[in-house]
């Protein structure tokens, strides 16, 4: 399964905006989920050495690492989806192993490919999400989007129609109107800085929806479970509260944050039993009760950054527990704690580290989810290579 990445940093612009607008960010999963974003006419492709160049003179939305979706060119193995290795303002490149030497023909076009999910319904503000993929446990997401501040999600084992379905999590008992994924701190058109990082089966989405604290981040997808019987295993991982205005070091909330209060919501219990539950995440290496990853309120004593041993960034997987902590049902694909107090570590928001110890052979992306203006940060780490699973 291919994971991509998505976001509103790259240079060349032509993604779509969030802000503190009604729809801003249904707009933002209809192009990262469905329809991709950023089409242009190419105005070359020139393959040396088995690496593609592509060249579009007017500028476009890809950055190393995101994935160009390729059409109308000869020789054909140039079409497809082509992850990005780098780029400047007008090109970018592209691994071309077995394409000879060359200056492709046609009538090229690229984009930002799509992550290839389904919107199953529709409506004004309103919009129902979920995997297309064979193996997924068939979840749906629905997207209330007319607060310009907080949209209101929550899932769903069956749907017939936007405003109808079953299997809800959180149901109206556990949190009425469902839970809450902030766009920005001010009901405005300012564009808000945001990333999206998934495959065929779950999505991260991190938004800055205010500046002075960095980002908040939730997702809804498939959990990589520990029992194949568990059918149930997806996950509604947003925020319990409104935390668009939030000033201080990091948000209890964001998905950054390891909590032994339940806060994820799950469609049943493991053996099946119908009802949403009210579920826990926590970072497995130095646990402690609460803390957000990368900051020195992780655990009661933060591990130092580097690791004495072999200077390194170390990452922890983040865990799915029932409330009770009766045991683990699986864990999030991809995403990375780190036990590590990386405050004043010189590591920066979006910065990338390949073949890190706990990753060999992937990049890891840094995410900021706290500070710098209301003192130290907080920070995890997503892997933007898979495959996840």
């Amino acid at each position: 399964m291919a994971v991509k990445l998505y976001s509103s940093y790259a240079v060349g612009g032509g993604h779509p905006v969030m802000s503190g607008q009604a729809g801003a960010l249904i707009g933002v999963l209809d192009a990262c989920l469905l329809n991709g974003y950023g089409l242009k006419t190419v105005d070359s492709i020139v393959v040396g050495g088995g690496v593609a160049t592509l060249t579009i003179n007017s500028g476009h939305s890809f950055e190393v690492g995101s994935t160009a979706l390729i059409a109308g060119a000869t020789p054909s193995g140039l079409n497809g989806d082509k992850k990005v290795l780098t780029a400047t303002t007008t090109a970018v490149t592209f691994d071309a192993t077995g394409i000879s030497n060359q200056t492709a023909t046609g009538s090229i076009t690229a984009k930002v490919s799509p992550l290839g999910w389904s919107k199953a319904f529709s409506g004004t503000n309103l919009a129902a999400y979920a995997s297309t993929d064979p193996g997924a446990y068939g979840m749906y997401l629905r997207v209330d989007d007319a607060d310009p501040q907080n949209a209101r999600v929550v899932g769903y084992e069956a749907m017939i129609d936007i405003n109808t379905g079953s299997g809800a999590f959180p149901t109206g008992a556990q949190l009425s109107g469902g839970q809450y994924a902030g766009k920005s701190f001010q009901s405005n058109s300012t564009a808000r800085n945001w990333i999206l990082v998934g495959d065929e089966r779950l999505f991260y989405l991190w938004v800055e929806a205010n500046a002075a604290f960095a980002g908040l981040m939730w997702g809804f997808g498939d959990l990589l479970a520990y029992n194949s019987a568990d059918l149930w295993c997806a996950t509604l991982s947003a925020q319990n509260s409104s935390q668009v205005a939030y000033a201080g070091q990091y948000s209890a909330e964001c998905l950054s944050y390891s909590n032994a209060t339940a806060q994820p919501y799950m469609p049943r219990a493991s053996y099946g039993q119908p009802g949403s539950v009210k579920t826990s995440r926590i970072g497995g290496m130095s646990w402690a009760a609460a803390g957000a990853s990368g900051s020195t309120g992780y655990t009661t004593s933060s591990l130092k950054f580097p690791n004495n041993a072999d200077n390194a960034l170390l990452l922890t997987p983040v865990y799915m527990v029932s409330s009770a902590q009766q045991g683990m049902r699986g864990r999030y694909p991809g995403y990375y704690h780190c036990p590590q107090d990386l405050t004043q570590s010189g590591i920066n928001h979006r910065d990338r580290h390949p073949s890190l110890v706990d990753l060999p052979g992937r990049t890891g992306m840094v995410l900021r989810h706290g500070g710098p203006a209301f003192g130290p940060g907080a920070y995890s780490v997503i892997d933007i290579t898979g495959p996840w699973r």
